[in-house]
């Protein structure tokens, strides 16, 4: 008996939270979502602004962060040149620390963002040419430092 009413007292609250969220979800859906629509290939929602032109500005660990996302998305003519590039950079600027803790800055540009005078830019919302440029320009100034 006591495990019958540990079983019905489980399918009632799992009843229970799926009830509860119905009405949330019939309301969620009422709402009118202006989103746009993009389909594979269309660069029309790509901005024309240089980003390349503020890393020589940002903390050596957005940049490093930023070298990662470029890595990671082969943004650069020589991935393993690019790669060994990063690791050096990464260990010099201690962008990447042992334990738990991580560091905003590298996440920010891990991220594919640059954040100059409040400003954020969205190097992945740049048209390809210009994320290269960017990508270039990050590299060029992680193998400088080192």
């Amino acid at each position: 008996m006591k495990l019958f009413a540990v079983r019905a007292l489980s399918a009632l609250a799992l009843t229970t939270s799926v009830l509860a969220s119905v009405p949330v979800l019939a309301h969620a859906e009422d709402q009118t979502l202006n989103i746009p629509v993009i389909r594979g290939g269309d660069t029309s929602m790509l901005s024309t602004v240089d980003p390349s032109g503020y890393v020589a500005s940002v903390d050596p660990k957005e940049n490093a962060g930023l070298l990662n996302y470029c890595v990671q998305n082969e943004y650069v003519p020589d991935y393993d040149d690019a790669f060994r590039t990063l690791q050096e950079y990464n260990k010099k600027t201690n962008a990447v620390s042992d334990g738990a803790d991580g560091n905003m800055f590298y996440a920010i540009g891990s991220a594919g963002q640059i954040r100059v005078n409040n400003q954020t830019y969205t190097v992945a919302m740049a048209t390809l040419p210009l994320r290269q440029k960017t990508c270039k320009a990050v590299l060029e100034r992680a193998k400088a430092a080192l």
